[in-house]
């Protein structure tokens, strides 16, 4: 367990600290000075927004950091983009930053490399064909439907004062259920009532270990953030572990993604995934199922109660989609502007808000070499207001994706699933449960933003409100 943590990031060290010597007369790309060794450290961990867009208005598309001993250049332009993750993805793997995360998840398709991702992205992609993701769409109307009796409830039970609730709070729970029930056909908090608790702190611990360059205390030292994780982990795994093992035992096919997994076998029909590599997938699936769809629909919640004339232009398209009945799978294709609404919220809010690479080999990019072993970023967040490819870049428009409009964009312009053969294997997934959430929930109640809130951001592994989304509920009539 030491040599597996700690070899790499001191390996990775040092072989910066020799690029560093060995750059010569190449022509680098501009950035900050920042601070005597530390470079951007500072600012990274104070406001990592705010660094990535102040470097761009000052330095231009191509950007270089320092953090300590790593080199980190940031890319804007579509074409350099499109380089990185789809012409040239051979040459880039995923940046150390991830080992945080390969804690978390293992070598799931989000941390995995080479042939044994390929494999698994070939085993993994029939679960996640259109007709069977519309199989789920039943679980996530109900779930949906569920909560706005909750919310019912709570309101009759108020008279005429409004219920006040944490959305993100409520939406992360409403995720979770969808993905409990998607993934293992189960209420994963009947299951086990810890599994939620500790996920919280497993992601609050790849979160930590996503921002700190490495620059944290091995996994194997007892330290109290150490224990902690170590104990949530386990309850995590216990849980994945058991369902697997009582499905195995079972030969039960239950339609649902984990029976699409473990029935996957490779051209040869021989090969499956393993036990280990089933919970590595299955652990990738909650967390990024469960957490990133939750960040864009509390997102998506904001800006409608922000923009109330596009609140109603959604509410009154799903009146004349659905009528009186709540959303179904059918209704999907005819919820247009629905879809151009969370299409826009995650321009805005992108929850995968960076994307992390590690140069393999030299390259060029933008006209500046890009030395073997620079971190390459790929930002959402500043990528997705780049007043070059959108105008009114800060406004709120869900028009501007309208296909007229698409087309006139670069393709790289817009990367809220990322892009090339790495894009998220789970985009229609995340969707159509987006879309059939907000659907749902807005037919029956519109949510208005509590004045006085702190909108912080936390951009950690998504992009979270620091301090939740206080929401006042007023039910429709």
């Amino acid at each position: 367990m030491k040599d597996s943590f700690a070899s790499p990031a001191f390996t990775h060290l040092a072989s910066a600290f020799t690029r560093r010597r060995q750059y010569g007369d190449r022509k680098l790309p501009p950035g900050p000075d920042g601070l005597p060794l530390l470079g951007s450290i500072v600012d990274v961990r104070t406001d990592a927004l705010e660094m990535f867009e102040r470097g761009r208005r000052e330095h231009g598309d191509t950007v270089r950091y320092r953090f300590g001993p790593f080199d980190m250049v940031a890319i804007h332009r579509p074409e350099d983009i499109r380089t990185v993750l789809l012409e040239r993805a051979d040459d880039f793997h995923k940046s150390p930053s991830y080992t945080g995360l390969e804690l978390v998840i293992g070598k799931g398709l989000l941390t995995s490399e080479g042939p044994f991702w390929r494999r698994q992205r070939k085993l993994m992609t029939p679960a996640f064909h259109h007709k069977r993701l519309l199989g789920f769409c039943d679980h996530m109307v109900r779930c949906s439907s569920d909560l706005a009796d909750e919310w019912e409830r709570l309101a009759g039970q108020r008279g005429d004062t409004l219920p006040v609730v944490d959305l993100h709070a409520q939406l992360l729970s409403l995720t979770f259920r969808i993905v409990g029930l998607t993934l293992f056909s189960t209420e994963l908090s009947d299951k086990a009532g810890g599994m939620g608790p500790a996920l919280a702190v497993v992601l609050e611990h790849a979160n930590h270990l996503a921002v700190s360059m490495l620059l944290v205390p091995p996994p194997w030292l007892p330290t109290p953030r150490n224990l902690r994780f170590k104990a949530a982990m386990k309850v995590v795994d216990d849980v994945v572990m058991g369902i697997i093992t009582e499905r195995r035992r079972g030969h039960e096919d239950t339609g649902d993604l984990l029976s699409m997994l473990m029935a996957a076998t490779d051209e040869t029909g021989d090969v499956r995934m393993s036990d280990r590599e089933l919970r590595d997938e299955v652990a990738t699936l909650v967390l990024a199922g469960h957490e990133t769809t939750a960040q864009a629909l509390t997102w998506t919640f904001m800006l409608l109660s922000r923009h109330p004339e596009v609140e109603r232009r959604v509410v009154a398209e799903i009146r004349e989609v659905c009528g009186d009945r709540p959303p179904s799978m059918g209704d999907l294709a005819r919820l247009e502007y629905t879809g151009r609404v969370i299409d826009e919220a995650m321009r805005l809010y992108p929850p995968a808000w960076l994307i992390e690479r590690q140069a393999l080999v030299d390259v060029e990019l933008d006209g500046y070499s890009i030395p073997a072993g620079t971190l390459i970023a790929i930002s959402p967040w500043t990528l997705h207001r780049h007043p070059s490819y959108w105008r009114n870049p800060e406004g709120f428009d869900p028009d501007r994706f309208l296909p007229e409009h698409v087309g006139t964009r670069p393709r790289y312009s817009y990367l809220p699933f990322g892009g090339g053969p790495r894009q998220c294997i789970g985009v229609n997934f995340a969707l159509y449960e987006a879309k059939l959430v907000l659907a749902t929930l807005l037919q029956r109640f519109s949510a208005e933003l509590v004045p006085g809130q702190d909108h912080s951001l936390e951009a950690a592994v998504t992009l979270r409100p620091a301090n939740g989304m206080k929401m006042w509920l007023r039910p429709r009539a």
